[in-house]
Parts: structure tokens; C-alpha cells; sequence
């Protein structure tokens, strides 16, 4: 038996703007997906039994592949489906001798967090099929997606991080976090799930960042890292909020929403959904009144050492 685990993400800063080259910065949440690999050879048959169980231990989405053709026999889900084979088949051409030989392969993922919730379903299995199948997980990604590839960064690291990517190479630096405000930062679900790969879609085809902006995220991503001060980390935070929101053109999500907070709020990925960064000493009771009832705290969610 073969088990492969890795963490779900959170980006605080660098959302849009990593995808032309400015540094990010992504934290690993404590929750993630797991994925266990049973092998049996059989020389009638060879295929892949697929298992994949919610948070909540029931099962989600299975499929029978027949292999080594990779077609699919039955599944309760036929587009989820289609994209498992493309990871498989993409992840087979990295590395040719991965499902090579004639077995049944009785494979089980479990997540940890709601799939609606924006950590990372997608990233989580991307990491773990390249550990199984013993492949670089950027290729994999690179092969499969047209995202930044933070979030692979993350679920392999498991640790807080800087992240740059340029021409599909990645730069990752591990960042230690030992900050004293940890319990005055929250996490908030707008009731809203976005498919990042829709709002990168949309973006790549209206590049809005300059030169300088790109700079300027970057340096506030680094300094967001290293601070330890908390008024200057919701400041950064802000001006982070307020350089992606002058280059998308769109107004923030306190604008917009939240504009009778009395705290900092920075949004979280793709704007318009999954989490928001809220801090604050009245932060949980603001939100409640407003019908948002997923908050996590920050040790809750966020794993740092």
C-alpha cells in the first residue's frame, strides 16, 4: 500500500499579479486530501478502481478505468471522469513506466475540507497523482492547467511560502511564521465558490498589471512574510488589496460589501468568492450579523510549522 497526502492553500497576497511574474505569498491550511494507492497483479485484467470519499466520509465520485488504454467503463461522473484520465495520461507520458504493468489498482482519495470551499481539491490531487506516479508536479500541472502553480508549491512544501514563477519555472522561498496577531486574523467564506480557472481565463485575456504594480506586490508580499507588527501587516494588506484593485478595475470586496467594517479586509484568490482575510477584534460578531457563517480563525485553518 502507497499513501500520499498534501496540504490545501490560501494565497494572502499576489492573486492575478503572480501569473505575470510578481511574488506571492500562500500559506498551507491544516486540512488537505489524502490518496492511497493498493496494488494486485492480474493477468486477465488491468484497470483502476477509483474512490474518491468527501469530508464527511462518503464517497463523491467513483470510476473503473480499463487499462492500458485508459477508457472509461463506468463512473458516476462523467466529466470528473474525463479530467482523472487526462492527469493519468498526461502523468503516464512523463514517466512512461507508471501503470505499466498488468495489475488492479484500487485507489482512494480522501478530502479533508468541502470541495466548495476553494482550498485546493484540484491541486491536492494534482500533487499527489505526480508523487505516485514519481513525476515533477509543475509538469504535471503545467501539462493540465494555466494557473501560476502556487497551490502545487504549497500542497508538496506543506509550509508558508514566497512564490514566483516565470516561463513555467517556479521559485519557492519557505517562509517562517511566528507572527503575535495570529488570533486578530480570520477567515471568511463568502457563501460563494469561484472556478479559478474561469477567472484566470478572463484575466489572461486582459493582462491589467504594469511593470511598477508587479514590483510593488512583490515587495509587500515579501514584507507581509517578515512582519510582526500587526498595524503594519493590515496596512499591507490593504495596499495589497488596493494595487490588484486599480489594475482589475473592480472594487474591493469592503467596497463593495463590507464598506461598515471597521477592520482590514484582503481578498483571497479569484475576488468575488471562496475566502476573505479579515482582522480585527470584533471580526466573528460583524460577520455573523451579516449572514457569513463560516469564520475560521486563523489557527484553525493554517498550518505553520
Amino acid at each position: 500500500m502507497q499513501i500520499f497526502y498534501s496540504s490545501g492553500k490560501l494565497m494572502i497576497s499576489g492573486e492575478y499579479a503572480v501569473l505575470q511574474g510578481a511574488t506571492a505569498l500562500a500559506l498551507p491550511t491544516i486540512k488537505g486530501q489524502s490518496l492511497t494507492v493498493e496494488e494486485k497483479s492480474d493477468l486477465l485484467e488491468s484497470c483502476i478502481f477509483w474512490d474518491s470519499y468527501d469530508e464527511n466520509g462518503e464517497i463523491w465520485f467513483n470510476v473503473k478505468i480499463n487499462l492500458p488504454n485508459f477508457l472509461i467503463e463506468e463512473t458516476t461522473d462523467e466529466l470528473v471522469a474525463i479530467q482523472l484520465v487526462r492527469f493519468l495520461i498526461t502523468a503516464k507520458a512523463l514517466n512512461p513506466i507508471f501503470l505499466n504493468e498488468s495489475k488492479i489498482y484500487s485507489v482512494k482519495t480522501i478530502l479533508e475540507f468541502d470541495r466548495e470551499l476553494g482550498l485546493g481539491s484540484s491541486s491536492t490531487l494534482t500533487n499527489n497523482i505526480a508523487q505516485w506516479a514519481n513525476v515533477d508536479a509543475f509538469k504535471l500541472h503545467f501539462n493540465a492547467f494555466k494557473g501560476s502553480g502556487f497551490d502545487l508549491a504549497v500542497a508538496n512544501f506543506q509550509e508558508p511560502l514566497l512564490y514566483q514563477v516565470n516561463h513555467q519555472v517556479p521559485t519557492i522561498e519557505i517562509v517562517h511564521w511566528d507572527k503575535s496577531f495570529n488570533n486578530l486574523l480570520f477567515f471568511v467564506y463568502l457563501n460563494k465558490k469561484q472556478i479559478s480557472r474561469n477567472e484566470i481565463a478572463s484575466f489572461q485575456n486582459k493582462p491589467q498589471f504594469s511593470f511598477n504594480r508587479l514590483e510593488e506586490i512583490t515587495r509587500v508580499s515579501k514584507l507581509l512574510a517578515h512582519s510582526n507588527d500587526y498595524f503594519e501587516f493590515c496596512l499591507l494588506l490593504e495596499i495589497a488589496e488596493s494595487e490588484t484593485s486599480e489594475a482589475l478595475g473592480r472594487p474591493t470586496i469592503k467596497q463593495e460589501m463590507f464598506s461598515d467594517f471597521h477592520g482590514t479586509i484582503k481578498s483571497l484568490g479569484a475576488w468575488g468568492g471562496d475566502f476573505i482575510l479579515a482582522t480585527g477584534e470584533n471580526t466573528e460578531e460583524y460577520f455573523t450579523t451579516k449572514g457569513f457563517n463560516q469564520i475560521v480563525p486563523f489557527n484553525e485553518m493554517i498550518k505553520t510549522k
